[in-house]
This record gives structure tokens, C-alpha cells and sequence, in this order.
């Protein structure tokens, strides 16, 4: 990730939209959240989850090709995680997202525990980048 100078705070004056007008730009995609949390800390969260690591896996490839899931990973910082993860989910409902949260196989097995929150998109980038030549991608 890149950071760009001190936050690149805007320059109100400079910009005559009104609060109306910047809120009718944003997206408001509902989504869903699904926080998938450690009940308690574990010594090694790789070796806890591991005996259910692939059929979470193979999980998550089912959600992303049938179009449920928008965005997933590790809430790690480094080498430092507790095991915990969020996706992004897309639902009909809140009971829909939630109903898709309980088949997670971690929380099923009770090794995690998910819950679901609302969560609108609503602005940001996504930059990628296809290279035809190589045959590979980035997503930064």
C-alpha cells in the first residue's frame, strides 16, 4: 500500500459541492460484513484451524464463484493474527448474509465465531492491473 503525502487532507474552500451533492456521488452498495472472530486466543491459530483449513478454503472458492463474495482475508498486521478474518459478503438480506455465515466450516465446527453486520460501499479505488504479455495480474 502507498501513502501519499500527509493524508491529503481536501481543501474545503476550493470545492463549492454542497453536503447534498457529495452524498448523492456516493455508491450505497449493501453488503455485508461477516467478522469471523477467535472465541478465545489460541498459542498457534494455524496450527487450531488447520484440521479445517481446506474445507474453509474450498468454502470461500464457493462463495467467490457463485458471486456471494465480494472481498475476504486475515485481520493480520505482518506476521501478527489471532486467527480472526472478514469478508465481504453479498446477500439478499441481513438473514440471507447471516444464513451464508453460519456454513463458514471454522464457525460450523465452533473453532470461530461469525457475525454479521450491514455494510455499505459506498467510495474508494480498486486499481488492476492485466499484463497480456505476461499472462499475470496486481490488485493494489
Amino acid at each position: 500500500m502507498t501513502v501519499v503525502g500527509d493524508g491529503d487532507l481536501p481543501d474545503l474552500a476550493a470545492d463549492p459541492r454542497t453536503l447534498e451533492e457529495l452524498m448523492q456521488d456516493l455508491r450505497g452498495v449493501q453488503l455485508y460484513m461477516m467478522r469471523m472472530d477467535m472465541p478465545n486466543p489460541v498459542d498457534s491459530p494455524m496450527d487450531y484451524l488447520a484440521p479445517h483449513l481446506r474445507e474453509h478454503i474450498l468454502w470461500l472458492e464457493t462463495q467467490e464463484k457463485n458471486g456471494t463474495l465480494f472481498l475476504c482475508g486475515a485481520n493480520a498486521a505482518g506476521d501478527q493474527w489471532d486467527g480472526s478474518g472478514t469478508a465481504i459478503i453479498r446477500a439478499p438480506s441481513l438473514a440471507a448474509a447471516v444464513a451464508i455465515a453460519e456454513t463458514e466450516p471454522f464457525h460450523r465446527e465452533g473453532l470461530r465465531a461469525n457475525t454479521v453486520h450491514g455494510w455499505l460501499l459506498n467510495e474508494g479505488t480498486v486499481r488492476l492491473t492485466i499484463s497480456l504479455f505476461t499472462d499475470k495480474f496486481s490488485l493494489g
